[in-house]
């Protein structure tokens, strides 16, 4: 059996008590789907209530510390919250999303949690811990070949300052004829490459806090993060030691190409 730590072991718990009410939500979604009403409404007031729950459940656990969004980088301590990751996904019945947790602390991630609530799925990480699936600990693949890999891109949908580079990725791979994946879902794809079903996932320009949850989740996995410039793009690739380097080459030699 996995041991816990305190902190874990109420976090975890927390979210599959608050997830419950997402899956109600998530099954009310997918009927209105299939009819003719406009489920915006819906869709905001489910994410209230999930944050409110959220936001109580945190109280409880550390009273007075405050709750930031993940996209903001204001506080050195805090909670780290973002409801729903992807929300497009959830709002149109798709099963890539999750609810995410991080806890900051000196400007550094040590804790993060993540709750998929369709397939009931808990990922935690935390500092000199390790990264966990449910009670079973994970680690990165251990593949050497990109020909027999498998790597996900995730494109932010909030904007386009990551388009530019997010194409000339797909590109590279596709002139590789290499497989690929796109869910939407930064933390549901760092989360896989963590636990070996991805080999590699790329992803540009990303939030201070997304850099310091994606080393949470390589450090504890025995992962890597690589980075290259792309013109005015900044490149991430999350991944296991020999994919990485490959990859990064592959992207590089490819942009050198391009400009001769």
């Amino acid at each position: 059996m996995t041991y816990l730590s305190p902190l874990l072991n109420i976090l975890t718990k927390s979210l599959r008590i608050v997830g419950k009410s997402v899956i109600r939500d998530y099954t009310e979604i997918e009927k209105l789907q299939n009819s003719i009403k406009n489920n915006k409404n819906f869709i905001i007031k489910a994410e209230e209530s999930l944050k409110k729950k959220l936001s109580e459940a945190l109280e409880k656990i550390k009273p007075n510390l405050p709750i930031e969004k993940i996209n903001e980088n204001k506080l050195s301590n805090c909670w780290l919250l973002e409801t729903i990751d992807n929300k497009i996904n959830f709002s149109r019945g798709l099963q890539d999303f999750c609810i995410c947790v991080s806890l900051k602390e000196n400007k550094e991630i040590t804790t993060s949690v993540f709750y998929d609530p369709i397939r009931d799925e808990t990922f935690f990480f935390q500092k000199g811990f390790g990264g966990y699936k449910n009670d079973l600990k994970i680690r990165v693949s251990e593949k050497k070949k990109i020909s027999e890999s498998i790597f996900s891109i995730f494109k932010k949908f909030s904007t386009d300052d990551d388009i530019e580079a997010i194409n000339i990725i797909r590109k590279n791979l596709g002139n590789k004829s290499l497989e690929t994946r796109e869910t939407g879902s930064i933390t549901l794809d760092l989360c896989n490459v963590g636990c070996g079903k991805y080999d590699g996932l790329f992803f540009a320009n990303p939030c201070h806090n997304h850099i310091l949850i994606s080393s949470l989740i390589s450090k504890e996995t025995g992962g890597i993060i690589n980075t290259l410039e792309y013109k005015e793009s900044s490149i991430y690739i999350s991944s296991n030691e020999y994919i990485g380097k490959l990859l990064k080459e592959v992207i590089k030699n490819e942009n050198e190409n391009e400009k001769n």
